[in-house]
C-alpha cells in the first residue's frame, strides 16, 4: 500500500476507501496571498520529494494519506508552502517578484532571437512495487527567428546545454537508494516548445487590469490575467484540440494514443508592450503532465505488463536574451558543447529546494564513484546556488568564451 497514492487517477477510488488514505477530508485550498483566489492546478510534493498530485482548477489539494505529510506545494509564480497537516484547510501562496534580462538588439540584421534557460525538472516514474524519483538541472538555449526572417529555422524545444540528475529509488520493501545515474528514460522535459508569439484576446487589449477565460471539455482551456505590463497565461493542452498549438512536440503522443492524463502549461510574460505577446516576452515557463507510460520502452525496462506512470513536473527561467544575425545564430548552433564548461545559473528568484529534493543532491553528490569504478565523477557545485553581482548579467558573452564564439 505505500506506494498505491502515487498511481494516480487510476487508482483514485482506493485513497477514499481505505481509512489511511483520508487526505484532506475537510479540503485544503491553496490561495493566492494577495487575492484569496484560489490558485489552479499547483503541483504536491510529499515529504520525500516525490510528485504525488496537482491541485484541481478550485485549487482543492489532492487527497494523500497522512504518511506522506508535510507536503510541498509549488506553482510557477509562487514561493513553494509547506502543508504540515491534514487539518489545514487553506494554504496561501505568495508570489516572487522577478525581471526578465535585458534584450539586445544591435541592428535590423539581427532577426533570430537567442535564449537561455535555466530548467528544474522533478518526475516521478511509479509502478505497483517501484517508484523512481527524479531532480534535473539543465541549461537551456532556444534560437527563434522573427519577423519576416525565412533564412532560418531555429529551434523551440530546449537544446540541453548542460544537465546533472539525481535519482531516488524505492520499493515496497522499503529499498531506499540513490544515483546520478539510471538506465530508463522517462522524463518529458524535452518535448516542451516555447511559444514563438501569440496575439492576446480581446478583452485584454488596452486594459491595465483584466482577465479572459476559454472553455474547454471538462473546464478551462485556456485563462489569461493582465496585470500592467505582465501577463500570466494557463494552458490545459488536453481540454480543447486548438491547444496543440502550444505543444507541437508532445502533443504528437496524444495523436498516437498514448494514455496522457494530464497536460498544463503556464506563462509568465514581462514587458509586454503591445497587443501581440512576442518570445522576448516571456520571463518564466511551467509544465506539469502525467502519462501512463512512455511507450513500451519502459514497461519492458522493468520487466512488467502493469501500468508505469509518469509524472513531470518542470520549470524554465530565461535568464539571458539577445537578437543576433542568422551567421552568428547557425556558429551557436554548431558549437553545441559536450556538458563541460557551461555550469548552471538559477536566477535570484528561484526559490530553495526543498529539503527532500536537497538531501537527494546531498547523497548523489556523496557518491564515490571511482570507487565504483564509473566513468564520471560528482559535480561538487550544489543545485539552487544563485549568480553572484558579476555573473547575474553577460551569461551570453560568458557562454561565448566557453564555445570560442
Amino acid at each position: 500500500m505505500r506506494h498505491i497514492y502515487a498511481l494516480h487517477t487510476a487508482l483514485s477510488l482506493l485513497l477514499f476507501a481505505c481509512p489511511a488514505f483520508s487526505g484532506h477530508a475537510r479540503g485544503t485550498v491553496a490561495v493566492d496571498s494577495l487575492t484569496g483566489n484560489p490558485v489552479p492546478k499547483a503541483s504536491v510534493f510529499d515529504k520525500k520529494g516525490n510528485l504525488i498530485g496537482v491541485c484541481s482548477d478550485n485549487g482543492l489539494l489532492p487527497p494523500v494519506p497522512a504518511s506522506a505529510y508535510p507536503l510541498t506545494i509549488s506553482s510557477m509564480g509562487y514561493a513553494p508552502a509547506s502543508v504540515g497537516s491534514l487539518s489545514l484547510d487553506t494554504v496561501v501562496l505568495r508570489g516572487t517578484e522577478y525581471e526578465l534580462p535585458e534584450v539586445l538588439v544591435e541592428s535590423k540584421k539581427h532577426q533570430v532571437l537567442h535564449m537561455i534557460g535555466y530548467v528544474r525538472e522533478y518526475s516521478t516514474l511509479t509502478t505497483y512495487s517501484d517508484t523512481v524519483m527524479l531532480f534535473r538541472e539543465k541549461t537551456v538555449d532556444f534560437m527563434v527567428p522573427v519577423g519576416r526572417e525565412k533564412r532560418y529555422r531555429g529551434w523551440t524545444r530546449p537544446r540541453v546545454l548542460a544537465s546533472r540528475s539525481f535519482y531516488r529509488f524505492s520499493n515496497s520493501e522499503g529499498l531506499d537508494s540513490v544515483s546520478g545515474h539510471f538506465g530508463g528514460y522517462f522524463s518529458w522535459a524535452d518535448w516542451i516548445d516555447i511559444s514563438g508569439g501569440s496575439e492576446m484576446p480581446e478583452t485584454l487589449k488596452g486594459q491595465e487590469r483584466a482577465e479572459a477565460t476559454a472553455g474547454g471539455r471538462h473546464g478551462p482551456a485556456a485563462v489569461w490575467r493582465r496585470n500592467g505590463d505582465d501577463i500570466s497565461l494557463e494552458i490545459d493542452i488536453l481540454a480543447d484540440e486548438r491547444n496543440a498549438r502550444w505543444a507541437p512536440g508532445l502533443y504528437g503522443f496524444v495523436k498516437n494514443g498514448l494514455d496522457i492524463r494530464r497536460m498544463n502549461l503556464k506563462y509568465l510574460f514581462s514587458g509586454v508592450g503591445s497587443d501581440t505577446i512576442l518570445a522576448d516576452d516571456i520571463a518564466r515557463m511551467s509544465f506539469s503532465i502525467e502519462s501512463n507510460g512512455r511507450g513500451r520502452n519502459l514497461n519492458l525496462f522493468f520487466r512488467t505488463s502493469d501500468p508505469v506512470y509518469v509524472d513531470t513536473y518542470a520549470e524554465i527561467y530565461m535568464t539571458d536574451k539577445e537578437y543576433i544575425s542568422v551567421p552568428e545564430a547557425k556558429r551557436w548552433e554548431k558549437a553545441l558543447p559536450r556538458n563541460g564548461g557551461i555550469g548552471f545559473f538559477p536566477p535570484p528568484d528561484a526559490p530553495e529546494l526543498q529539503p527532500a529534493i536537497r538531501s537527494i543532491v546531498e547523497r548523489v553528490e556523496a557518491i564515490d564513484y571511482s570507487a565504483l569504478r564509473l566513468n564520471e565523477k560528482p559535480d561538487s557545485r550544489y543545485a539552487g546556488k544563485n549568480l553572484d553581482k558579476t555573473q547575474k548579467r553577460g551569461l551570453l558573452n560568458r557562454l561565448k568564451s566557453v564555445l570560442h564564439l
